[in-house]
């Protein structure tokens, strides 16, 4: 390959490597070089500390033979991207060449960071940031703890950015575009109950009650059938008072 070629990285969802739109087959005896890129971008990409590293992939290591690992991984990840200034190691601290790798995580955080623009709805900017964040961090990789970490992180970061944007729309009684993000947080924790809260009050002042219950017998369904546990009071609330309010419509409808 082309010495200057540019490396895409995915870790929101299913695990990829690219060179350009080329995928590199990483083969089973390199799991180790491909655990170290995994960290390396979950831990910054920047400066990470040879220590930090070698306690993420090496804990039961100490001492030379920690350290040896951490440089031997190091060097077989450079020859399976064939690039040896893609990952730079200076002072025992690691970082990854930015020139020469795309993240899609580190896109989903500058998404994330740019400031409100009112030229763009809530809408497009969470379609944008759900179609970098194809689902959690490394899913189906390793259940280390400095995996779980970042994907607790990255998974409360996106819904926060949903509520925000429902909350938004809320404010300008835009109730449609607050369902829609609701679900789309749903979709990503359907075990949320503010999430379905949220949804039961948009579609309640849509006048929409029958959605509205709706949404609370699936939250209740899941919450019981997964954790063993009912909606909470404030929930419960909310569905006897749209309850309420269907049956009121339903009587006022009558002849």
């Amino acid at each position: 390959m082309s010495g200057r070629e540019r490396f895409r990285v995915y870790v929101l969802g299913r695990f990829r490597l690219l060179t350009g739109d080329i995928p590199i087959t990483i083969p089973p005896r390199s799991r180790k070089p491909q655990e170290l890129l995994q960290a390396l971008v979950a831990l910054g990409g920047t400066e990470v500390s040879s220590a930090a590293l070698i306690d993420a992939l090496w804990p039961d290591s100490e001492g030379d033979a920690a350290y040896h690992a951490l440089e031997s991984a190091l060097y077989r990840l450079r020859q399976l991207l064939g690039a040896r200034d893609a990952i730079r190691m200076e002072g025992g601290k690691v970082s990854l060449n930015r020139d020469r790798l795309w993240v899609d995580m580190w896109e989903f955080e500058e998404e994330l960071r740019r400031p409100y623009d009112p030229e763009v709805t809530g809408i497009e900017r969470i379609g944008r940031l759900r179609r970098l964040y194809q689902g959690h961090f490394l899913r189906h990789e390793t259940e280390k703890p400095w995996v779980l970490k970042a994907r607790q992180d990255l998974h409360d970061r996106m819904l926060r950015a949903i509520r925000d944007a429902a909350r938004v729309c809320e404010h300008a009684r835009r109730w449609e575009d607050a369902a829609t993000l609701y679900r789309s947080g749903i979709e990503l924790d359907s075990l949320n109950e503010s999430l379905y809260r949220g949804l039961m009050l948009c579609h309640q002042q849509l006048g929409d009650h029958s959605e509205a219950l709706q949404a609370y017998r699936r939250c209740r369904d899941l919450l019981t059938g997964f954790l063993g546990i009912p909606p909470n009071p404030k929930t419960q609330a909310l569905y006897h008072s749209v309850r309420e309010l269907a049956v009121y419509a339903l009587v006022g409808s009558g002849p």
